[in-house]
């Protein structure tokens, strides 16, 4: 019986760490992105009101990529198979919007919307790797699934 309770604890306290590792995972995500975001406003590619300009911008989207880097180990560290395999999608997913804003890619404010959100739905497929891996089973809606997402954006109400 002590040995059960044991691996219990065990078995908690490795799922607080694992949960922590996601999270810090997804700030550091969410972090990049929204740096990068912004720097996509100043550029004409997206709409947001606060946009960066280049120079102060893409120093910021440097040091938001080291954080993501280092959360990432932590992931790799604590992550089963399939949430390490999303953050690995996600991470792709998030250098795209990257590479519009450091001009490494070319394209339109549709091409921009277009890949993020392609990015949003890696993130969604990361929550939900997550959260399984988590042992978390309450329903979890897709953005493409969502009618509030899908309906009029607030910000023009």
């Amino acid at each position: 019986m002590e040995r059960a309770r044991w691996r219990r604890q065990l078995s908690t306290r490795w799922d607080e760490r694992r949960l922590d590792a996601y999270l810090r995972y997804a700030d550091a995500i969410k972090k990049f992105t929204s740096v990068a975001g912004r720097l996509a406003a100043g550029k004409g590619l997206f709409d947001l009101p606060q946009p960066l300009a280049q120079d102060v911008g893409l120093e910021r989207l440097a040091d938001a990529e080291l954080e993501r880097g280092y959360a990432f180990e932590a992931v790799l560290l604590m992550g089963d198979a399939e949430t390490i395999s999303a953050a690995r999608t996600l991470q792709r997913h998030a250098w795209v919007l990257e590479q519009f804003v450091r001009d490494m890619r070319s394209g339109t404010a549709e091409d921009w919307m277009r890949a993020f959100r392609e990015f949003q739905e890696k993130r969604d497929e990361y929550y939900i790797a997550a959260r399984r891996s988590l042992g978390v089973y309450a329903a979890f809606r897709l953005r493409t699934e969502d009618p509030v997402i899908l309906g009029q954006d607030p910000r023009q109400l």
